[in-house]
């Protein structure tokens, strides 16, 4: 009897190495490598061109795939090249890759956040007459459309309602200054916003593909050798970018609406 304990306990022994040494190999993939997944940023922003890229580098032969916020696949199973890939995200928000063996027996999820673009510029255009602008930052974001979200401008209105649901919205922070010898109005003087496309966004006939809106339109003089900070909110039903933001300038007025000086196009250095 004593015996036959002595040998139920050294099976059990057995029993138990085997399970441990069997979870050990099958934790690893068909090389007998510990399976390893690593991605290069936890945290990334976005750029100008609307997406985030992050580098997934695990065991040769890995594959991944790409969950949102919700658990819902959004890129199903790739493989990656000598376990190395780019994983390439178009919009913001929490996300989680799922990297697998070669084999099936191991898996590793990876979290990663994506936020929306955003940059100081702080640079200065040429001038145009006696205007010039210095970008100070620029912000970019995919928005609902909304009440909350609607610029407060009565101009934008129309156009506002004829956008998506979801639109693309970019503001930038400047300062426009005055070089000249007279006072120049901001109710006669216009400036349009223009993105890297040439595509003008009009803040006095906004449409649906190209809606500007600036705090500084409509507001009291810009004297002379004097300068004013405002905000152009850019509003479009398509992706846009402003890396070589340009101001077309129209015949610069006085607040009677007499001539001082031809406008043209202030353009970033």
């Amino acid at each position: 009897m004593k015996k036959k304990s002595i040998w139920i306990a050294i099976l059990v022994v057995v029993l138990v190495i085997a399970a441990i040494v069997g979870t050990i190999f099958y934790r690893r993939d068909s090389n007998g490598k510990p399976f390893k997944a690593s991605l290069s940023h936890e945290n990334v922003m976005m750029t100008p061109d609307w997406n985030a890229t992050v580098r997934l580098k695990a065991n040769n032969g890995a594959t991944y795939r790409v969950l949102n916020s919700d658990k819902k696949v959004i890129q199903g199973t790739h493989k990656t090249t000598k376990g190395k890939a780019n994983i390439v995200l178009t919009k913001t928000g929490d996300y989680t890759v799922v990297a697998k063996s070669d084999n099936g027996h191991v898996s590793r999820k990876l979290p990663v956040k994506v936020t929306h673009y955003k940059a100081n510029i702080n640079k200065w255009t040429n001038a145009a007459g006696p205007l010039k602008f210095k970008i100070t930052s620029v912000d970019y974001q995919e928005l609902a459309k909304s009440k909350k979200n609607k610029p407060d401008d009565s101009l934008v209105d129309a156009a506002y309602k004829q956008l998506n649901n979801h639109y693309y919205q970019i503001k930038v922070n400047y300062i426009v200054k005055n070089d000249g010898k007279k006072a120049v109005s901001p109710e006669y003087t216009f400036w349009n916003p223009e993105d890297d496309e040439g595509q003008e966004f009009s803040t006095q006939s906004p449409t649906p593909e190209a809606i500007a809106s600036d705090t500084i339109v409509g507001t009291e003089d810009i004297g002379a050798h004097s300068s004013r900070a405002g905000t152009v909110t850019m509003l479009s039903n398509n992706k846009f970018s402003v890396k070589h933001l340009k101001f077309s300038v129209g015949e610069i007025l006085d607040n009677g609406g007499e001539h001082i000086a031809k406008g043209g196009i202030a353009k970033l250095k």
